[in-house]
């Protein structure tokens, strides 16, 4: 969940999981949660990456014509689509999706975000703020430090275990007055798997250690000693036992 508030509004986004079709208990749990999100919410926000514009083209088409609630969608990614080419892909996404509108956007640079924003302010409800002017999210600091513990592990090893780890913290500890000590496990789901992301004489882990130490400092702008263990939890994603363990249901 993370918090946006402007002058005029305070908005709650619930950042779902992507469409998927499931073949996992993980992926199941995932589909749920989409679901609930899209069912609660005052207004869905549909992001189509401008890179991949018809990835799992399918999918979206049943999310759009399943959909009980009003739908926003926005073509992010803009930055890296060359000169002349925004415009003729805007008209063929509307078309082949038979959107009303499309907003393009960058999140990385952060251009057309108040054109979105206002769009979605139309449709919440009038009230109270519900949280703090300060506050932007509701999970800890050791839930940050985990993902970005995940994200390094998932750029260090590309495409060779896109979605088999699982990161648990162990311990997150403020040991002296400028020093935080962290100790993590990435749980993999095979023994072939855990040499991967060690590898060649503990290279590839210490690389994604070092990374993912870099942005948990930022985070929490003090100096971390950051701890990695690789074990391995057979197939977690389709135990239900284990999803529950690391909080997926």
């Amino acid at each position: 969940m993370g918090v946006l508030t402007r002058p005029q509004s305070q908005v709650i986004f619930l950042d779902t999981p992507g469409l998927l079709e499931p073949s996992y208990k993980l992926h199941e749990s995932m589909e749920r949660q989409i679901e609930q999100a899209a069912r609660e919410a005052d207004v869905a926000l549909l992001l189509i990456d401008a890179s991949q514009p018809r990835d799992r083209a399918k999918l979206v088409r049943r999310f759009l014509e399943q959909a009980r609630t009003p739908v926003i969608a926005a073509l992010n990614k803009i930055d890296l689509l060359g000169e002349g080419i925004l415009e003729n892909l805007q008209r063929q996404i509307q078309s082949e999706y038979n959107l009303p509108e499309l907003v393009p956007i960058s999140a990385l640079q952060g251009s057309h975000l108040t054109p979105l924003l206002d769009r979605i302010d139309a449709h919440m409800p009038k009230g109270p703020k519900l949280y703090p002017d300060e506050m932007v999210a509701e999970q800890p600091e050791r839930f940050f430090a985990a993902e970005l513990i995940r994200e390094s592990a998932f750029e260090h090893l590309e495409n060779e275990l896109p979605y088999s780890i699982n990161i648990a913290i162990e311990e997150f500890k403020e040991r002296t007055a400028n020093k935080t000590y962290i100790s993590a496990i990435i749980y993999v789901e095979r023994g072939s798997q855990k040499g991967i992301v060690i590898g060649r004489k503990g290279a590839r882990l210490q690389a994604i250690g070092k990374q993912a130490r870099k942005g948990i400092e930022t985070m929490i702008d003090q100096s971390v000693y950051l701890e990695l263990w690789v074990k391995v939890r057979p197939g977690w994603r389709n135990q239900e036992r284990d999803l529950r363990e690391f909080g997926y249901l």
